[in-house]
This record gives structure tokens, sequence and C-alpha cells, in this order.
């Protein structure tokens, strides 16, 4: 059963990630904030597709493929 959130807890989620933000780029240059960013992009995916249903019933390896 999943957790719904309204707009509040939304905007709540929204101020947290930027304030985390602030805090994890204090200190570094803007090629160790690019590389965090594009860490942080790839796993927001992932994760995204981790719960993503599946997009395709069947598999191609079982086609024939003889000429």
């Amino acid at each position: 059963m999943g957790v719904r959130r309204n707009s509040a807890n939304n905007q709540g989620i929204l101020v947290l990630a930027t304030l985390a933000s602030i805090q994890i780029a204090q200190g570094l240059d803007n090629d160790q904030i690019e590389v965090l960013a594009a860490f942080f992009e790839v796993l927001g995916d992932n994760l995204a597709l981790l719960i993503a249903p599946p997009c395709c019933g069947g598999s191609r390896a079982t086609e024939n493929t003889e000429a």
C-alpha cells in the first residue's frame, strides 16, 4: 500500500532536497558538483525504473533469425 502525498508534503520534500543540495555542495568545485548531480540523476532514474511496470510481454531472444 503506497503512501499518498499532498502538495504541502511535496513542498516539504522540495525544500528538504534544496537544503540538502546546498549543504552537499559546500566546499566542492564545479566539476565535483557536476559529478554528484549526474550520480543522483542516475540513482533517481534507476529507482524509477525499479518500480516501472513491465513494458513488453515477450522476449526477442526467442525470435528465429535464420536467413
